[in-house]
């Protein structure tokens, strides 16, 4: 074991963790990347790689000991499926950041509701259930409309908007269990109004707000699927208040050390209410673009950093604005792309494709459901706008719907 050599390991190494595993190196630390896809996009940036199911936590903590390596941090930089076996080598290998409790406060949505009710933290009326006739009868005392979803996944697998009872509710039910690992899903009272994410990173038990965007939603999808977010034109009293609610969050649930992705509603009476907070960066480019693009903070640099127990110094803030504008999917085959090489002409504007020729499509119905993005920075959220405006103009997918 060479003791010189600090090795980080990092937990998933699919697309959206990439940016982090570059970060982490560029910062002089050893990058293990480990994932159960030999074809992990991030592979290919590490050190070195582990391929091996993530499920067996035990296999993976014998194959770290295993390699001998100087291991002195792990993260799971943007992926939902990677904190709890993080927290797992972090206990088996003494590193510093959280452990398993605090983790499962993170990943599941109804410890994350009944911990807030408690604290005072604002949301909407809740219950969970672990079968559906449960759910069904509790639909009367809730009205209409209301959200089922898993209490523990992400990227709106499973979630679902009940307008009336005309509605299938079985079905969404039965979806939401699909997308459950713990077999258990939350029935919630609808909050009316307009979603907000707020990203941060907390240093020394300090919480740096350091992204305040509001989204808009896929037509079709019943407000369940994002197409934007985007540094908001509204007052900084009304950003202000999302954002303390979203610290409030975060910090009733102990989380103080590490990135974090929240969604709130600001509801259409001026109420601000909590929907879910992740102890992990946003992903589909929010963590590697979004964020350092308006607070000019690169978040995945001292993520690596602090992950490994090292300084991150001063975390500075300058807010600029930006949109990060998706394609959704809809359904046929992907004939064409083109418009890209002219819109990443545009100063200010970087975008890129998710999707390549031949893939087949379906209409969207959740977050990853998209052929590829458009990220647009200015000094105004009104010129980042025009910009993406600009770029979209120019980008064709050539669909063609299958007979």
């Amino acid at each position: 074991m060479n003791l010189n050599e600090i090795w980080l390991v990092a937990v998933t190494a699919g697309r959206w963790q990439r940016h982090g595993i570059r970060e982490a190196r560029a910062a002089g630390l050893k990058v293990l990347a480990i994932d159960a896809d030999p074809n992990a996009e991030g592979f290919g940036d590490a050190d070195q790689v582990l391929n091996i199911e993530l499920s067996d936590h035990a296999a993976v903590i014998r194959a770290l000991w295993a390699l001998d390596k100087n291991i002195k941090g792990t993260v799971s930089f943007a992926s939902e499926v990677g904190i709890i076996l993080a927290a797992n080598i972090r206990e088996a290998f003494n590193l510093p950041g959280p452990r398993i409790n605090l983790c499962q406060r993170l990943i599941n949505k109804a410890v994350q509701r009944n911990i807030w009710s408690e604290k005072g933290v604002p949301g909407p009326r809740w219950a969970t259930f672990r079968d559906t006739e449960s759910v069904l009868g509790a639909v009367s005392k809730f009205g209409f409309p209301l959200i089922v979803k898993p209490t523990d996944s992400s990227g709106s697998r499973g979630v679902t908007k009940i307008e009336s009872a005309d509605d299938n509710l079985v079905d969404a039910v039965r979806r939401a269990f699909m997308f459950s690992r713990s077999a258990e899903v939350i029935l919630e009272e609808f909050m009316d109004g307009t979603e907000f994410t707020v990203e941060v990173f907390a240093v020394d038990s300090e919480i740096h707000v350091l992204a305040v965007t509001e989204k808009k939603k896929v037509d079709g999808t019943r407000g369940t699927v994002a197409y934007e977010l985007a540094t908001s034109e509204r007052s900084q009293e009304v950003l202000l208040r999302i954002a303390e609610t979203a610290v409030a969050a975060f910090l009733a649930l102990g989380y103080v050390e590490g990135p974090g992705h929240a969604e709130l509603i600001l509801k259409n009476d001026g109420s601000v209410g909590m929907v879910e907070v992740a102890g992990r960066g946003g992903g589909f480019m929010v963590f590697d673009g979004l964020v350092p693009k308006i607070s000019g903070v690169n978040i995945a640099r001292l993520t690596a950093l602090q992950a490994v127990g090292l300084p991150v110094g001063e975390v500075t803030n300058w807010q600029k604005s930006a949109v990060l504008r998706f394609f959704p999917s809809r359904p046929g085959v992907l004939r064409n792309i083109s418009g890209f090489h002219r819109a990443n002409l545009i100063n200010g504007v970087e975008a890129a494709p998710f999707a390549k020729v031949g893939d087949r499509f379906h209409q969207a119905t959740i977050d990853g459901d998209r052929l590829g993005y458009i990220l647009s920075y200015a000094d105004t959220p009104r010129r980042a706008q025009e910009l993406a405006n600009k770029a979209e103009q120019m980008i064709v997918f050539d669909i063609k719907e299958e007979l």
